[in-house]
């Protein structure tokens, strides 16, 4: 059944304030016709009228998946698409409704998640979810409604939005207050919202109703000295905002808390408990765990230089996060692909433009079974990311043909986990097999049945972009584009190869080859992905000005990656006040192992509590056992572990600073080191040398490093570093163990400002419209990172902590 001259968009549930935005959008698009069935409650309570909006509906878009979810999954058509939008609520009160578990997710083309805890939960209870899923916020008006002035006398005033039901915990947020006017009596506090006795339900909890009398009670000095203010309920938020200084958000649990993306639109600076999710939605920095450490963000906070830079920079975080213009047109780009999934070919080109579709992807990469490198890491990472965007990605996995004997089709149980492990992620895999891959002398004939599977592949699926993982899986994609003109080609160059063969001592007639490869296809491909400035600068410096787009996409971390910090009690493996190095990788040549260990044997011969830990392969543990040998370490100043790559940041999170060595060269010089933005998102500093490029001068710009000269430190073996040397890098270790409670939120800032995937794969995107390359709308503004140092914790004694 072909669409008619535009699509017809039905919206359906029971409270639709927090997507009145798109609505408003959809309605104002001539590509759709908007209709809205509300209903009230839980259940659709007027089957009439959904079975005559059903007949109807092109579209159906279920805000909040309850029973209206469950309703049109049982009966949507298949011309039909299904949306649902999934909040807390849903998933939360999952002990007393069942209506996730009844909706046939089957039946659903998409689900949008509104926030990353329940995104990730989702995926894990429902597999059949994983390649169906996309993360988009709350839309609100950042760029207008809330974009008001705010006084600097505004930062003695704490604002929280709502107290009903009692998770959202006003007794923490007054205790917040009696600390900070124990130390300063400005400090007062405005509530927003109706009271426990506004609400007729509330009645029939009468333990609830009790506390919320204590509390009261306990309030009566505070409300009658004008230091507690109820302000009623109403609709005027972006006025109440402007006299706010910090917005708290201190409940038990949260989905996304839109008071506090609502806040930081209007300079509001967070103050936010450590409820799951938070960290991953709002700066680490504005999170805390205890009233001592929230009273003392705020106090920090309220210094008036900091005050102004944190207003601003929480204004930015919410305009390129959570405004309409962003957060819109993803929904609407989600839209339009599945109405041009399920209509391929039967619907005009005018009609999908206007709609701002969001692009269908083939990754090209070369993945053994088995294979858990730094390349994987990246390919899956990306994976995740654009899926997270709404994007649809199919993976051809290129691998290696199995040796004679060896069983190739799908009742190889080794090769189905293979393909099971990328289905899981959310991306579609296509497992090739390859022969001779590597071969530099292969001509495109050489490719062509390789070739021929992945044209079949993109004109099956529709795909908009061929994104080729590096140099030699590049030469077997830029056939598909010389098939498929329009198909968009893209390269993401994980490192310099021809450096890198120089490096591992190949022959020069093919470092030869390899340049003549990678200079013809830097010039082909229509958009070059670039893991760092340097790496542009290099290539432009190489071959001259033949570049055409290009975009940096760091080896970034995603949310998982965060941790909150440990504090040193809860350390099991080291003595206490141990000063800990930790590492995480391989022993490599290239990752410099062997320098690493003789430069941490110095320091702890410098300085006995310096400690080391390795997280390493076990293939690896021997050689690290001769380097440690080597250089004289004791065996008591390390210990090594092998643990899974998920569960890294946790270890991390234990050290007070991460070790990152390499040598001056060029394939250093444009790298992007995974473990970097790992250490910072586990909240350490990183000890590292020079030779880096972007990443050895961001971290020194930005103060999350102690940065070595890297020449100086490679003649290690041959001679001591200074003793002067050795004790400012023991006093940078010491002085990260002490600070970790204002260094760790300022690490991780950093590495969600930086390397945080989220916000690189929506640069990634916005490349490929801004290169006029694909029709899709997607504007990407980063927040710009706060100029002012952190200054010292504010000390608030004799306050126990509360969680």
């Amino acid at each position: 059944m072909p669409f008619s001259s535009n699509i017809k968009l039905l919206f359906c549930g029971h409270d639709l304030k927090f997507i009145t935005p798109l609505i408003r959008q959809m309605e104002a698009t001539p590509a759709y016709t908007v209709k809205i069935l509300e209903h009230k409650g839980h259940h659709m309570n007027d089957p009439q009228a959904a079975e005559a909006a059903l007949a109807w509906a092109d579209v159906i878009f279920c805000e909040w998946a309850l029973g209206n979810a469950v309703w049109f999954s049982e009966r949507k058509r298949p011309h039909q698409v299904l949306i649902v939008r999934l909040h807390l609520q849903e998933v939360q009160a999952r002990d007393r409704t069942d209506f996730i578990w009844r909706t046939d997710w089957k039946k659903v083309d998409r689900l949008i998640l509104i926030t990353q805890h329940v995104y990730d939960w989702m995926r894990a209870e429902f597999p059949v979810l994983a390649g169906k899923t996309a993360l988009v916020y709350n839309p609100i008006p950042a760029r207008t409604a809330y974009a008001l002035p705010k006084s600097p006398d505004s930062r003695f005033t704490l604002g929280l939005v709502g107290v009903v039901p009692a998770r959202k915990r006003l007794d923490l947020a007054v205790a917040v207050l009696r600390r900070l006017r124990e130390t300063d009596a400005r400090y007062s506090l405005r509530v927003k919202g109706a009271l426990p006795t506004d609400y007729a339900w509330m009645a029939n909890r009468t333990e609830e109703m009790a506390w919320y009398t204590r509390i009261f009670d306990e309030l009566a000095g505070l409300r009658k000295a004008g230091s507690v203010v109820f302000d009623p309920h109403g609709s005027d938020m972006a006025g109440w905002y402007q006299g706010i200084g910090h917005i708290l958000s201190v409940s038990d649990f949260e989905g996304s808390h839109q008071a506090v993306a609502e806040g930081m639109a209007s300079g509001c600076v967070p103050a936010i408990r450590d409820w799951e999710g938070a960290g991953r939605i709002y700066p680490p920095r504005y999170v805390a765990g205890s009233i001592e450490s929230l009273a003392g963000m705020i106090l920090r906070n309220s210094q008036l230089e900091t005050f102004m830079a944190e207003s601003d920079y929480a204004r930015r975080f919410a305009q390129e996060r959570f405004d309409n213009e962003p957060t819109c047109s993803a929904l609407i780009g989600i839209i339009a692909q599945e109405v041009r999934f399920k209509r391929r070919g039967r619907v005009s080109a005018g009609l999908v433009q206007e709609a701002r579709r969001r692009p269908n992807f083939l990754i090209v990469a070369y993945i053994p079974e088995g294979s858990r490198s730094g390349y994987r890491i990246r390919v899956e990472q990306e994976i995740q990311a654009l899926t997270q965007q709404g994007c649809k990605v199919h993976l051809a996995c290129l691998l290696p043909r199995p040796k004679a004997g060896s069983s190739s089709d799908e009742q190889n149980p080794t090769r189905a986990a293979h393909s099971d492990e990328f289905t899981e992620m959310g991306c579609e895999p296509h497992l090739i097999e390859v022969e001779d891959f590597f071969r530099m002398n292969a001509t495109p004939e050489s490719f062509q049945g390789i070739a021929a599977q992945l044209i079949d592949i993109v004109e099956q699926f529709d795909i908009d972009v061929v994104h080729a993982e590096a140099l030699y899986c590049a030469r077997v994609a830029l056939a598909v584009k010389a098939a498929r003109p329009s198909t968009v080609f893209s390269i993401d160059w994980h490192g310099v190869v021809p450096e890198e063969a120089r490096m591992g001592g190949a022959h020069e007639a093919r470092i030869a080859s390899l340049e003549k490869a990678e200079r013809q296809l830097l010039a082909a491909s229509d958009l070059n992905v670039f893991v760092s400035e340097a790496m542009g600068t290099h290539y432009r410096r190489k071959y001259g000005e033949i570049l055409p787009a290009q975009v940096i996409v760091p080896c970034c971390v995603s949310d998982r990656r965060f941790v909150q910090p440990a504090e040193p009690k809860r350390r099991t493996l080291f003595p206490p006040g141990s000063l800990v190095f930790g590492y995480a990788g391989t022993m490599a040549d290239w990752q410099c192992g062997a320098e690493m260990i003789e430069l941490f044997a110095a320091l702890h011969r410098e300085d006995g509590r310096c400690r080391l830990l390795l997280l390493v392969p076990k293939s690896d543990q021997d050689k690290a056992i001769e380097y440690c040998t080597a250089a004289r370490l004791p065996v008591e100043a390390m210990v090594m572990l092998e643990v899974p790559h998920d569960d890294v940041p946790l270890r991390l999170r234990d050290c007070d600073v991460g070790v990152l060595i390499r040598r001056p060269d060029p394939v250093n010089f444009v790298s992007s080191p995974t473990k970097f933005g790992e250490y910072l998102a586990a909240g350490l500093p990183v000890l590292m040398t020079d030779a880096i490029g972007d990443y050895s001068r961001l971290a020194s710009d930005r103060d999350v490093g102690f940065v070595l000269d890297a020449l100086s430190l490679f003649g290690i073996s041959k001679r001591s570093l200074p003793p002067e040397l050795l004790r400012r890098v023991v006093e940078f270790a010491v002085r990260s163990a002490a600070s970790r409670n204002v260094d760790a939120p300022q690490c991780q800032s950093v590495a969600r400002e930086e390397l945080h995937w989220e916000a690189a794969s929506a640069r990634w995107l916005a490349s490929y419209a801004q290169g006029g390359l694909l029709s899709i709308d997607y504007t990407y503004r980063p927040p710009q990172p706060v100029d002012v140092k952190p200054v010292g914790l504010v000390s608030i004694t004799g306050v126990s902590d509360e969680k």
